[in-house]
């Protein structure tokens, strides 16, 4: 369908992405081709925004704005700032959505159940042993995710700084005090590979690893590590196929590719701005074609 930004009228509903830096960002491409398909008279644009603040919630309000996606620096920003936020909010401290009726700002994380949707179009999820590599922001959202809606069996935090993981872990163990006992922090080196069903790549090292024998060379791990019996996810898109992907592509593993999370956070809030369905196929073959592009959300 034509690429083309939708024609505005005097009652067209605004949204955006807030952001910096939102230049590059695949958003606006997808939100307006959603819109134009499903025939909603609104429009999405960036907002390159270097400064928070409640002049800055003022003003996305007094301009009548109906949503917004929420992308770096400002989800932490964007969470402190709502007047209600959803469990997932609450529990991460970050939000990437806004929804903004009568003055109201509902803060929402679709980033988590965008991960998990992702993950259980390959699994249900239900009794699986999650081990998740990183305990940034990203991985602070997919945990919880994890945890208030898909059962795990147990997840295991590892990284390169042992404190850190140890920490992330005992913040989740607070969080969700009935599953204390399914969450736990150790080095890679002290995991067995029978030990996990699912491997979710989250650091920074995903786009950098060098090919070898060693695929996250900071975090120790050894090729013969993964098997054919593991999901591996790697959150990093851009490339598509990191060094991990390519690892567990030889490996036999079953792969999720981290845009199918961009595309389901994107799909998540699409449903928030409008309560209709998303155009996922079409979503979905955007984001594909250009994300050899190397565009960032």
């Amino acid at each position: 369908m034509p690429e083309h930004p939708v024609a505005a009228s005097g009652k067209t509903r605004v949204y955006g992405i807030l952001g910096n830096p939102v230049a590059h960002s695949l958003s606006p491409l997808i939100h307006n081709a959603a819109f134009q398909f499903k025939k909603i008279d609104a429009a999405y644009v960036p907002f390159h925004t270097t400064q928070t603040g409640a002049f800055l919630k003022k003003a996305v309000v007094s301009m009548g704005i109906r949503g917004l996606s929420i992308t770096i620096p400002h989800k932490i920003w964007a969470a402190k700032a709502a007047d209600q936020k959803d469990p997932l909010t609450k529990l991460c401290g970050a939000a990437n959505t806004w929804i903004i009726e009568n003055g109201i700002v509902s803060a929402h994380n679709t980033d988590g159940p965008g991960a998990v949707r992702a993950m259980q179009e390959k699994h249900k999820g239900v009794g699986k042993r999650y081990l998740i590599l990183g305990y940034g922001g990203t991985a602070l959202a997919i945990a919880h995710a994890l945890l208030l809606e898909s059962s795990p069996r147990s997840i295991t935090i590892t990284g390169r700084n042992l404190k850190k993981a140890a920490r992330f872990a005992e913040d989740l163990r607070q969080a969700h005090a009935r599953h204390r006992s399914l969450i736990d922090s150790a080095p890679l080196s002290q995991i067995a590979p029978e030990q996990i069903d699912a491997v979710i790549q989250t650091t920074p090292s995903g786009m950098n690893a060098e090919k070898g024998s060693k695929v996250l060379p900071e975090l120790g791990f050894d090729p013969d590590w993964i098997t054919k019996n593991h999901l591996v996810f790697d959150v990093i898109y851009v490339p598509m196929r990191t060094p991990l992907i390519e690892l567990a592509e030889r490996r036999g593993s079953t792969i999720v590719y981290g845009y199918k999370m961009l595309l389901y956070q994107a799909v998540r809030q699409f449903e928030l701005f409008t309560g209709q369905s998303a155009p996922e196929s079409l979503m979905e073959r955007l984001l594909l074609s250009h994300l050899r592009n190397g565009t960032r959300r």
